[in-house]
């Protein structure tokens, strides 16, 4: 079954190129179907998860994908925490940035063995190279903080430079006060 859900999120990854929309799709795990969400999130794609959640019958997302608008990531974390729903970044891959922030706002959260998931500071392009949003960094504080992390969590999340990532594995993130239950 892990290596069906890993062959999943590999096709899915490679057909999405980072200027498309993320693609929702059914996908089977251990235990419970989940709902994948996979490449680069964009505006409205929130819009999008609600229309693929409101027909589907699990509770799981699976998580995977670079990153991408933030607002819309938000929407979607702010769905799933109040659906109650898992997020699960599959065995070997990664989460970042915006993803990163959708997989956190899980009711409780999965991390697959090697996956690992990653955060920096928000950020915009300005004549094509990342320039952090300090602003904006209030606002994603203040729901960080709303999901029930505490103030250095929400500062380990927002502190790492928008030029790069900081990439964490299961015993990271719990060190930094963020739960991480184990892989079915």
């Amino acid at each position: 079954m892990q290596a069906f859900v890993m062959c999943l999120v590999a096709a899915a990854m490679l057909g999405s190129a980072p200027a498309q929309a993320a693609a929702f799709a059914a996908a089977d795990t251990p235990g419970a179907p989940a709902l994948l969400l996979s490449g680069d999130i964009r505006p409205n794609d929130d819009a999008a998860f609600r229309a693929a959640a409101a027909s589907f019958k699990g509770r799981v997302l699976l998580t995977t994908g670079p990153g991408g608008a933030v607002q819309a990531a938000v929407a979607i974390g702010t769905d799933i925490r109040n659906r109650g729903w898992t997020t699960m970044v599959p065995p070997g891959a990664t989460c970042a940035s915006a993803c990163a922030l959708v997989w956190l706002a899980g009711a409780k959260r999965v991390l697959g063995q090697g996956a690992r998931i990653g955060f920096h500071a928000l950020s915009e392009i300005r004549n094509g190279t990342a320039t952090e949003t300090h602003d904006a960094d209030m606002a994603l504080r203040h729901w960080i903080s709303g999901l029930g992390y505490s103030y250095d969590t929400t500062n380990t999340i927002v502190n790492t430079s928008a030029r790069s990532i900081r990439w964490f594995d299961a015993l990271e993130l719990q060190y930094n006060g963020i739960t991480v239950d184990p892989a079915p």
